[in-house]
């Protein structure tokens, strides 16, 4: 069964665990204080394995990473190649704020 483009990863993977008789994802979110912010990311686990997103992100966008995990797990499950994440700078906290690593 082909994917439908207008289908969301969270949405492929829901629909793949479906069809292969496969417990439906269960979701994880993590956070991780940063100085005055938090940081936030999701994983989903799949027949026990655990497939993170790689960025981490404000609260708002956990959405994001929820997608981004299940894309991992995705195209782990279907034998697709996987997309990487480069950033476009490394970004170091210090006590003077944030500054960029380039």
């Amino acid at each position: 069964m082909a994917a439908n483009r207008s289908e969301t990863y969270v949405q492929r993977l829901q629909n793949y665990c479906a069809s292969n008789a496969i417990e439906q994802p269960q979701w994880q979110d993590y956070s991780d204080p940063r100085g005055i912010r938090t940081a936030w990311s999701s994983a989903v686990f799949v027949q026990g394995r655990e497939y993170r997103a790689q960025l981490w992100r404000d609260y708002r966008y956990l959405d994001q990473s929820r997608e981004e995990a299940a894309e991992v797990a995705y195209r782990a499950l279907v034998g697709a190649p996987t997309t990487t994440v480069q950033p476009a700078a490394s970004y170091t906290y210090s006590r003077s704020g944030y500054g960029s690593s380039r």
